[in-house]
Protein backbone atom coordinates (compact mmCIF):
# COMPACT_ATOMS: atom_id res chain seq x y z
CA UNK A 1 0.00 0.00 0.00
CA UNK A 2 2.82 2.42 0.92
CA UNK A 3 4.62 1.64 -2.33
CA UNK A 4 1.50 2.44 -4.33
CA UNK A 5 1.04 5.72 -2.48
CA UNK A 6 4.68 6.63 -2.97
CA UNK A 7 4.47 5.92 -6.71
CA UNK A 8 1.34 8.02 -6.98
CA UNK A 9 3.00 10.94 -5.21
CA UNK A 10 6.03 10.74 -7.47
CA UNK A 11 3.81 10.72 -10.59
CA UNK A 12 1.84 13.73 -9.39
CA UNK A 13 5.06 15.59 -8.59
CA UNK A 14 6.41 14.90 -12.10
CA UNK A 15 3.20 16.15 -13.71
CA UNK A 16 3.33 19.38 -11.71
CA UNK A 17 7.00 19.92 -12.56
CA UNK A 18 6.42 19.37 -16.29
CA UNK A 19 3.43 21.72 -16.32
CA UNK A 20 5.22 24.46 -14.41
CA UNK A 21 8.36 24.19 -16.52
CA UNK A 22 6.34 24.27 -19.73
CA UNK A 23 4.44 27.34 -18.59
CA UNK A 24 7.59 29.07 -17.38
CA UNK A 25 9.29 28.36 -20.67
CA UNK A 26 6.48 29.93 -22.66
CA UNK A 27 6.30 32.95 -20.38
CA UNK A 28 10.06 33.49 -20.64
CA UNK A 29 9.90 33.30 -24.44
CA UNK A 30 7.13 35.86 -24.67
CA UNK A 31 8.77 38.22 -22.21
CA UNK A 32 12.12 38.12 -24.01
CA UNK A 33 10.78 38.32 -27.55
CA UNK A 34 10.00 41.69 -29.05
CA UNK A 35 7.74 40.18 -31.69
CA UNK A 36 4.91 37.69 -31.53
CA UNK A 37 5.66 35.39 -34.44
CA UNK A 38 2.95 33.14 -35.85
CA UNK A 39 4.80 32.52 -39.13
CA UNK A 40 5.77 28.99 -38.09
CA UNK A 41 3.19 26.89 -39.86
CA UNK A 42 2.17 23.33 -39.25
CA UNK A 43 3.29 21.01 -42.00
CA UNK A 44 0.41 20.20 -44.36
CA UNK A 45 -1.15 16.81 -43.65
CA UNK A 46 -0.13 13.81 -45.66
CA UNK A 47 -2.26 13.35 -48.75
CA UNK A 48 -3.82 10.24 -47.24
CA UNK A 49 -5.06 12.31 -44.31
CA UNK A 50 -7.20 14.54 -46.54
CA UNK A 51 -7.93 12.01 -49.26
CA UNK A 52 -10.15 9.63 -47.35
CA UNK A 53 -12.39 9.46 -50.42
CA UNK A 54 -10.29 9.28 -53.58
CA UNK A 55 -13.30 10.33 -55.65
CA UNK A 56 -14.06 13.44 -53.59
CA UNK A 57 -13.54 16.92 -55.00
CA UNK A 58 -11.30 18.42 -52.33
CA UNK A 59 -11.91 22.17 -51.97
CA UNK A 60 -9.48 24.14 -49.79
CA UNK A 61 -10.23 27.49 -48.15
CA UNK A 62 -8.67 29.95 -45.72
CA UNK A 63 -11.26 32.61 -45.08
CA UNK A 64 -10.61 36.35 -45.46
CA UNK A 65 -13.71 37.02 -43.40
CA UNK A 66 -14.51 35.39 -40.07
CA UNK A 67 -14.40 31.61 -40.71
CA UNK A 68 -17.37 30.76 -38.49
CA UNK A 69 -19.55 33.18 -40.47
CA UNK A 70 -18.47 32.09 -43.95
CA UNK A 71 -17.76 28.35 -43.91
CA UNK A 72 -21.41 27.51 -44.58
CA UNK A 73 -21.32 29.61 -47.76
CA UNK A 74 -18.05 28.07 -48.94
CA UNK A 75 -19.56 24.63 -48.34
CA UNK A 76 -22.58 25.55 -50.44
CA UNK A 77 -20.32 26.60 -53.33
CA UNK A 78 -18.18 23.47 -52.95
CA UNK A 79 -21.27 21.25 -53.05
CA UNK A 80 -22.49 23.05 -56.16
CA UNK A 81 -19.16 22.46 -57.92
CA UNK A 82 -19.14 18.82 -56.87
CA UNK A 83 -22.54 18.31 -58.49
CA UNK A 84 -21.22 19.69 -61.78
CA UNK A 85 -18.50 17.03 -62.00
CA UNK A 86 -20.55 14.30 -60.29
CA UNK A 87 -18.16 13.94 -57.36
CA UNK A 88 -18.72 14.04 -53.59
CA UNK A 89 -17.12 17.02 -51.88
CA UNK A 90 -14.58 17.40 -49.10
CA UNK A 91 -14.13 20.93 -47.73
CA UNK A 92 -10.65 21.49 -46.28
CA UNK A 93 -10.06 24.54 -44.11
CA UNK A 94 -6.63 25.77 -43.04
CA UNK A 95 -5.51 28.84 -41.13
CA UNK A 96 -2.71 30.14 -43.33
CA UNK A 97 -2.41 30.83 -47.05
CA UNK A 98 0.84 28.85 -47.28
CA UNK A 99 -0.83 25.71 -45.97
CA UNK A 100 -3.53 25.97 -48.65
CA UNK A 101 -0.97 26.51 -51.43
CA UNK A 102 1.14 23.56 -50.31
CA UNK A 103 -1.91 21.32 -50.17
CA UNK A 104 -2.71 22.18 -53.78
CA UNK A 105 0.89 21.74 -54.97
CA UNK A 106 1.26 18.42 -53.17
CA UNK A 107 -1.97 16.99 -54.57
CA UNK A 108 -3.82 17.17 -51.26
CA UNK A 109 -6.50 19.48 -52.71
CA UNK A 110 -8.12 19.81 -56.13
CA UNK A 111 -9.47 23.37 -55.96
CA UNK A 112 -8.53 26.26 -53.69
CA UNK A 113 -9.81 29.74 -52.97
CA UNK A 114 -6.59 31.75 -53.06
CA UNK A 115 -5.93 35.26 -51.83
CA UNK A 116 -4.47 37.70 -54.36
CA UNK A 117 -1.07 37.69 -52.63
CA UNK A 118 -1.09 33.92 -52.44
CA UNK A 119 -1.74 33.68 -56.18
CA UNK A 120 1.01 36.20 -56.99
CA UNK A 121 3.47 34.16 -54.92
CA UNK A 122 2.56 30.76 -56.40
CA UNK A 123 1.29 31.48 -59.92
CA UNK A 124 4.71 30.61 -61.36
CA UNK A 125 4.08 26.92 -60.68
CA UNK A 126 2.84 25.05 -63.74
CA UNK A 127 0.55 22.92 -61.58
CA UNK A 128 -1.60 25.92 -60.61
CA UNK A 129 -4.20 27.27 -63.02
CA UNK A 130 -6.68 30.08 -62.36
CA UNK A 131 -10.25 29.06 -63.15
CA UNK A 132 -11.96 32.34 -62.30
CA UNK A 133 -11.61 35.47 -60.18
CA UNK A 134 -14.04 37.05 -57.77
CA UNK A 135 -15.87 40.25 -58.54
CA UNK A 136 -16.74 41.99 -55.30
CA UNK A 137 -18.80 45.16 -55.00
CA UNK A 138 -18.71 45.63 -58.76
CA UNK A 139 -14.92 45.34 -59.12
CA UNK A 140 -12.49 42.53 -60.04
CA UNK A 141 -9.80 44.18 -57.92
CA UNK A 142 -9.36 45.47 -54.39
CA UNK A 143 -6.99 47.61 -52.32
CA UNK A 144 -5.29 47.39 -48.99
CA UNK A 145 -6.12 50.01 -46.36
CA UNK A 146 -3.97 50.81 -43.35
CA UNK A 147 -6.41 51.60 -40.57
CA UNK A 148 -6.01 53.15 -37.12
CA UNK A 149 -8.47 54.04 -34.37
CA UNK A 150 -10.51 57.16 -35.14
CA UNK A 151 -9.03 59.03 -32.17
CA UNK A 152 -5.47 57.90 -32.83
CA UNK A 153 -2.70 60.45 -33.28
CA UNK A 154 -1.26 58.34 -36.11
CA UNK A 155 -1.73 60.11 -39.43
CA UNK A 156 0.78 58.42 -41.74
CA UNK A 157 3.22 55.56 -42.18
CA UNK A 158 6.06 57.37 -40.41
CA UNK A 159 3.88 57.71 -37.30
CA UNK A 160 3.82 53.90 -36.99
CA UNK A 161 7.42 53.87 -35.76
CA UNK A 162 7.53 51.84 -32.53
CA UNK A 163 3.80 51.02 -32.69
CA UNK A 164 1.99 47.68 -32.54
CA UNK A 165 0.64 46.37 -35.85
CA UNK A 166 -1.61 43.43 -36.80
CA UNK A 167 -0.75 41.66 -40.05
CA UNK A 168 -3.16 39.17 -41.61
CA UNK A 169 -0.86 36.57 -43.18
CA UNK A 170 2.73 36.58 -44.53
CA UNK A 171 1.38 35.94 -48.05
CA UNK A 172 -1.44 38.49 -47.92
CA UNK A 173 -1.12 41.43 -50.31
CA UNK A 174 -3.55 43.80 -48.60
CA UNK A 175 -2.84 42.46 -45.12
CA UNK A 176 0.98 42.38 -45.28
CA UNK A 177 2.92 42.82 -48.53
CA UNK A 178 2.05 46.38 -49.46
CA UNK A 179 2.84 47.76 -45.98
CA UNK A 180 6.16 45.90 -45.88
CA UNK A 181 6.87 47.32 -49.34
CA UNK A 182 6.31 50.84 -47.97
CA UNK A 183 8.74 50.09 -45.16
CA UNK A 184 11.32 48.78 -47.63
CA UNK A 185 11.13 52.08 -49.51
CA UNK A 186 12.21 53.66 -46.21
CA UNK A 187 15.02 51.10 -45.76
CA UNK A 188 13.08 49.56 -42.88
CA UNK A 189 11.60 46.17 -42.02
CA UNK A 190 8.80 45.23 -39.60
CA UNK A 191 11.49 44.13 -37.13
CA UNK A 192 13.35 47.44 -37.21
CA UNK A 193 10.35 49.74 -37.49
CA UNK A 194 7.49 48.44 -35.33
CA UNK A 195 7.51 47.97 -31.60
CA UNK A 196 5.63 44.70 -31.98
CA UNK A 197 3.61 42.89 -34.62
CA UNK A 198 1.28 39.90 -34.71
CA UNK A 199 -0.44 37.76 -37.33
CA UNK A 200 -4.21 37.35 -37.00
CA UNK A 201 -4.89 35.12 -40.07
CA UNK A 202 -8.15 36.96 -40.73
CA UNK A 203 -8.78 40.46 -42.06
CA UNK A 204 -11.83 40.66 -39.80
CA UNK A 205 -9.65 39.85 -36.79
CA UNK A 206 -7.17 42.55 -37.78
CA UNK A 207 -9.99 45.06 -38.25
CA UNK A 208 -11.45 44.29 -34.84
CA UNK A 209 -8.01 44.41 -33.21
CA UNK A 210 -7.82 48.08 -34.25
CA UNK A 211 -11.43 48.80 -33.24
CA UNK A 212 -10.78 47.28 -29.80
CA UNK A 213 -7.37 49.02 -29.56
CA UNK A 214 -5.50 45.77 -29.14
CA UNK A 215 -3.08 47.13 -31.75
CA UNK A 216 -2.33 50.62 -33.03
CA UNK A 217 -2.80 49.85 -36.73
CA UNK A 218 -3.46 47.13 -39.28
CA UNK A 219 -3.33 46.69 -43.05
CA UNK A 220 -6.60 45.12 -44.20
CA UNK A 221 -8.43 44.46 -47.44
CA UNK A 222 -10.82 47.16 -48.59
CA UNK A 223 -13.48 44.43 -48.68
CA UNK A 224 -13.57 44.20 -44.88
CA UNK A 225 -13.81 47.96 -44.43
CA UNK A 226 -16.48 48.39 -47.12
CA UNK A 227 -18.43 45.43 -45.79
CA UNK A 228 -18.37 46.97 -42.30
CA UNK A 229 -19.64 50.28 -43.68
CA UNK A 230 -22.60 48.46 -45.20
CA UNK A 231 -23.46 46.02 -42.40
CA UNK A 232 -21.89 47.45 -39.23
CA UNK A 233 -21.40 51.20 -39.79
CA UNK A 234 -20.81 51.72 -36.08
CA UNK A 235 -17.63 49.61 -36.37
CA UNK A 236 -16.43 51.33 -39.53
CA UNK A 237 -16.88 54.67 -37.75
CA UNK A 238 -14.33 53.56 -35.13
CA UNK A 239 -11.40 53.56 -37.59
CA UNK A 240 -9.63 55.91 -40.00
CA UNK A 241 -7.70 55.06 -43.17
CA UNK A 242 -4.20 56.54 -43.29
CA UNK A 243 -2.81 54.86 -46.45
CA UNK A 244 -3.89 52.87 -49.51
CA UNK A 245 -2.24 50.19 -51.61
CA UNK A 246 -2.28 50.14 -55.42
CA UNK A 247 -5.33 48.22 -56.75
CA UNK A 248 -4.75 44.53 -57.49
CA UNK A 249 -6.84 41.53 -58.53
CA UNK A 250 -9.15 39.88 -56.02
CA UNK A 251 -8.56 36.36 -54.80
CA UNK A 252 -9.01 33.77 -57.57
CA UNK A 253 -10.27 30.20 -57.59
CA UNK A 254 -7.45 27.93 -58.74
CA UNK A 255 -7.04 24.25 -59.53
CA UNK A 256 -4.16 21.82 -59.27
CA UNK A 257 -2.66 19.00 -61.28
CA UNK A 258 -5.10 16.45 -59.85
CA UNK A 259 -8.03 17.80 -61.92
CA UNK A 260 -8.38 16.68 -65.55
CA UNK A 261 -8.63 19.25 -68.33
CA UNK A 262 -12.22 18.24 -69.02
CA UNK A 263 -13.27 18.78 -65.42
CA UNK A 264 -11.37 22.07 -65.29
CA UNK A 265 -13.52 23.40 -68.12
CA UNK A 266 -16.69 22.14 -66.44
CA UNK A 267 -15.72 23.80 -63.16
CA UNK A 268 -14.74 27.03 -64.89
CA UNK A 269 -18.12 27.23 -66.63
CA UNK A 270 -19.92 26.47 -63.35
CA UNK A 271 -18.11 29.29 -61.59
CA UNK A 272 -18.67 31.83 -64.35
CA UNK A 273 -22.41 31.14 -64.50
CA UNK A 274 -23.04 30.58 -60.77
CA UNK A 275 -24.60 34.02 -60.28
CA UNK A 276 -27.35 33.04 -62.74
CA UNK A 277 -28.50 30.25 -60.41
CA UNK A 278 -30.99 31.61 -57.83
CA UNK A 279 -30.15 28.86 -55.35
CA UNK A 280 -26.53 30.04 -55.20
CA UNK A 281 -27.21 33.72 -54.60
CA UNK A 282 -27.35 33.41 -50.76
CA UNK A 283 -23.87 31.85 -50.71
CA UNK A 284 -22.42 34.48 -53.03
CA UNK A 285 -24.03 37.31 -51.09
CA UNK A 286 -22.85 35.81 -47.80
CA UNK A 287 -19.27 36.06 -49.08
CA UNK A 288 -19.79 39.52 -50.64
CA UNK A 289 -19.14 38.06 -54.09
CA UNK A 290 -21.14 39.56 -56.97
CA UNK A 291 -20.06 36.88 -59.40
CA UNK A 292 -17.03 35.01 -60.71
CA UNK A 293 -15.35 36.52 -63.77
CA UNK A 294 -12.79 35.23 -66.33
CA UNK A 295 -9.13 35.34 -65.26
CA UNK A 296 -7.24 38.59 -65.71
CA UNK A 297 -3.65 37.71 -64.68
CA UNK A 298 -2.43 41.24 -65.43
CA UNK A 299 -4.37 42.54 -62.42
CA UNK A 300 -1.86 40.80 -60.15
CA UNK A 301 1.17 42.54 -61.66
CA UNK A 302 1.39 45.23 -58.92
CA UNK A 303 1.86 42.45 -56.37
CA UNK A 304 4.41 40.60 -58.52
CA UNK A 305 6.36 43.84 -58.90
CA UNK A 306 6.57 44.26 -55.12
CA UNK A 307 7.67 40.64 -54.74
CA UNK A 308 10.38 41.08 -57.38
CA UNK A 309 11.69 44.17 -55.62
CA UNK A 310 11.74 42.26 -52.36
CA UNK A 311 13.84 39.47 -53.91
CA UNK A 312 16.23 42.03 -55.38
CA UNK A 313 16.84 43.48 -51.92
CA UNK A 314 17.60 40.11 -50.34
Amino acid sequence: MMNRKACLCVCLLLIVLVTVCGFTGRSFFLSKSKFINFEKLEAPPAIAAVNADSQALRVAISSVLLPQETVVHYRSIANFLGLQVDRPVMLIQRKSYAEIALLLLNGGADIAFFSSGEYANYSGFDEIEMLAAQQRMGLPYHQGYIIVAKDSEINGIDDLKGKTVAFTDPLSYSGYTFLVHMLRQRNQTPETFFGRYIYTYSHDNSFRAVVNKVVDAAPVTSLVYDRAKQKQPELAAEVRIIAFSPPAGTGPVVTGKSVSQGQRETLRKALLTMHENPTMLPALQGLSIDRFVPPQPELYEPIRRMLREKREHL
